[in-house]
């Protein structure tokens, strides 16, 4: 019989530690990221986004990037009462962990505590583990957002 060696049990411990730090990772929505659609801003410094097919109920992921490469991620949601609801992805209590919301229903959900917020509140506000309110006019079916108030929501992602 062969004896069970120190490197076999170093290759266990490994095997463990990357298991479970994929799967908090997992858990932290880090594998979902890739459903944001990027958008930039155009010559005269707006970003239209057409909105007319958003369903009650659904919300959408974005990545703003500039020329500057300054990169700010939100999102932009209708309510069940046909509200348009845009605020960035990060609250001010923990911008800094980059960790941003999931939705989930009518809920959007902070990834980081796992605190909920109705979906119907963002554009209200209100801090803590809320989404940040993103200023937006609706002209139609097209949400357009100025460069400058997308830019405003900058220093929560660097």
């Amino acid at each position: 019989m062969k004896r069970f060696r120190p490197v076999h049990g170093l290759l266990v411990v490994t095997a463990f530690v990357a298991a479970v730090v994929a799967a908090d990772h997992a858990l932290d929505g880090g594998f979902g990221r890739s459903g944001f659609a990027l958008v930039r801003p155009d010559a005269a410094g707006r970003v239209t986004l057409e909105v007319g097919d958003l369903g009650p109920g659904e919300v959408r992921f974005y990545r703003f990037l500039n020329s500057g490469n300054q990169e700010v991620r939100f999102l932009v949601g209708r309510d069940r009462a046909g509200t348009v609801q845009v605020g960035f992805d990060a609250s001010e209590s923990h911008s800094r962990l980059g960790r941003g919301f999931r939705h989930e229903g009518d809920w959007l959900v902070d990834n980081k505590c796992d605190s909920a917020v109705r979906l119907d509140l963002v554009n209200e506000g209100g801090g803590g583990c809320r989404p940040v309110p993103l200023p937006h006019r609706l002209e139609g079916g097209r949400l357009i957002l100025a460069e400058d108030d997308v830019l405003r929501g900058w220093r929560y992602f660097r």
